[in-house]
């Protein structure tokens, strides 16, 4: 064979580089014509989905106009979702705020974001919980709009400036700076110099105002820009000049956390005398609030408008100031909170003027809750079938329980209308507490239950089996007892049990009081007399009596 000459090898080399880019130009050719297929094919599958898209958005429109939600006109739709927002106009326990629910509902669908984007008077509520965009955003939409400020944190205690929201310092520059535009504002305030800051802007479309300061402070002066239109005013650790003419339209007042510049008793009754169209007042202040014996000496001011008065934290000689000048025939709620430590020779004037006040607004039956504790008293009044806030209610402690207890019930000269009936709770009480207490329920006979913890027994279960000095039986009316890990002898439950019912001595003539609806009864793990407890229900029935789960297990 002869032997390949080099022009004959590169020859034969060519042509094999020839024949694989004529194979290789072929392929390339053939795959740019699959590429062109599929970018066909792909054009029109878009095409298809954006038209079936299309469709479908345009059915979802056709679909909602149906809703019959949508087929409102406008102006009514607005006020619903005014309506559904108005709870977080202002702060609640929550942390869902007005502006991040009103986002929520711009998602819902197109015509609830068109009509919400244009209509103002739905951006008008702004938040310090809420993004420095979305504030800004909403002040923009809201226009001209009055606002509502939120600037108080969380619900909670504010121990020191750390515990203010993110961003709180810019939220407040900002709300200070549209104070103009003010309908209401909630703002927790860091120091002095930002509460007068606050307190000197203009604000004539202002209506509510709440202020909360974290270290108790006093302004000195005080916007005479914030117009008629305020009617409520609530002030936390913060004071301000008390005879300030721009209060004079007040209709809700709180004044709380107050020590050292708490006002006094005649800068608060100055104040009330200038807001005659009160209808609730809230007072809890320090014991360093003042009372001088001329602070009624304008004689007694009367309130027709008033319906809810609170006092708390008051020393009792400011509080019976305050009781026995104004006169509020309209009142429906009353709660007093008395210290009377230094001050027992006021118990019986406040209790006679608490029940009158209370005889004066009920006209129908009524009951009376009374917790017992040996150096404490509750007691709770409000007319049967009417709301909770229809109540009158105090607590006096740091004197003498048995006292307090007898002012309550023996005092009937000013009731028009006995209770229907009484609830006694009483608390941690020894025999010799209920040996002197016993005797003051002599001639009580609406007392309908008892509810007795950690208490000693004895007394109390002797005085329910017989005769008393008015010879009737001990709590002639009693329908429910409870029984709550007290001490006793099973025994002497069970003689009072066979007494009420008839089944042993009958000791007054005419038998016995009625048999109990309810008798519950508590013991810890191991301490109840399982003999005595089941002839005690056997007596009185299995539907009536109640043990409860945590005595001692069955054999």
């Amino acid at each position: 064979m002869n032997p390949a000459t080099p022009a004959t090898v590169e020859s034969v080399v060519d042509s094999l580089l020839q024949s694989i880019l004529d194979a290789n130009k072929n392929t390339l050719e053939a795959m740019s014509q699959v590429d062109g297929y599929a970018r066909a094919f792909k054009s029109t599958l878009d095409d298809v989905q954006r038209r079936l898209f299309d469709k479908m958005s345009a059915l979802h429109k056709e679909l909602n106009r149906m809703i019959s939600l949508h087929r409102l006109p406008i102006e009514v739709f607005v006020q619903i979702i005014t309506g559904a927002l108005e709870p977080f106009q202002t702060r609640t326990s929550s942390d869902q705020t007005h502006l991040g629910r009103l986002v929520t509902l711009c998602q819902v669908c197109q015509r609830w974001r068109e009509v919400i984007n244009s209509t103002p008077s739905l951006w008008t509520t702004i938040d310090v919980l809420d993004p420095v965009a979305v504030t800004s955003a909403a002040i923009s939409r809201s226009l001209d709009h009055p606002l509502n400020i939120i600037g108080a944190p969380s619900p909670g205690y504010l121990k020191s400036w750390r515990d203010l929201a993110v961003g709180w310092k810019e939220f407040e520059e900002t709300a200070i700076t549209h104070s103009n535009r003010w309908r209401s504002i909630q703002l927790r305030v860091a120091c002095p110099e930002d509460a007068q800051a606050l307190m000197n802007a203009p604000a004539p479309l202002l209506q509510s105002l709440e202020v909360g300061s974290i270290l108790q402070c006093r302004v000195e002066t005080m916007s005479q820009v914030i117009g008629p239109r305020l009617r409520h005013l609530a002030l936390r650790g913060l004071a301000i000049p008390w005879r300030s003419c721009v209060l004079s339209d007040l209709r809700y007042l709180s004044i709380s956390s107050l020590d050292d510049f708490a006002p006094s008793c005649e800068e608060i009754m100055r104040m009330l005398r200038m807001c005659r169209g009160l209808v609730e007042v809230e007072l809890i202040l320090g014991q360093g609030a003042t009372v001088k014996p001329e602070s009624n000496k304008e004689g007694p001011l009367t309130l027709t408008q008033l319906r809810s008065i609170s006092f708390r934290r008051l020393s009792p000689f400011y509080t019976s100031v305050l009781l026995e000048t104004i006169r509020m025939p309209s009142v429906r709620y009353l709660s007093l909170d008395l210290d009377l430590s230094a001050a027992g020779h006021l118990l019986r004037p406040m209790i006679k003027r608490v029940l009158a006040l209370s005889s004066a607004a009920i006209d129908a039956p009524y009951e009376v809750v009374i917790d017992l504790r040996p150096n404490r008293l509750e007691w709770f009044c409000r007319p049967e079938d009417t709301p909770y806030e229809w109540r009158f209610e105090f607590t006096a402690w740091n004197h003498p329980a048995i006292e307090i207890l007898e002012a309550v019930l023996l005092d009937k000269n000013t009731n028009r209308f006995g209770p229907k009936q009484i609830r006694i709770d009483f608390n941690s009480l020894g025999t010799s507490n209920f040996s002197s207490l016993l005797l003051k329920l002599d001639g009580v006979d609406c007392i309908r239950t008892i509810r007795a913890y950690d208490c000693e027994l004895e007394s109390l279960l002797t005085y329910m089996t017989g005769g008393t000095t008015n010879h009737k039986w001990g709590l002639p009316e009693l329908e429910e007892l409870g029984i709550y890990d007290c001490s006793y002898e099973p025994s002497r439950l069970l003689e009072m049990v066979l007494a009420r019912y008839g089944e042993g001595d009958d000791i007054l003539n005419g038998g016995g009081p009625p048999p109990f609806k309810h008798l519950h009864i508590r013991h810890g793990q191991g301490d109840a007399d399982k003999g005595t407890l089941r002839l005690v229900e056997n007596i009185v029935g299995h539907d009536c009596f109640m043990l409860e789960n945590d005595v001692e297990g069955d054999e």
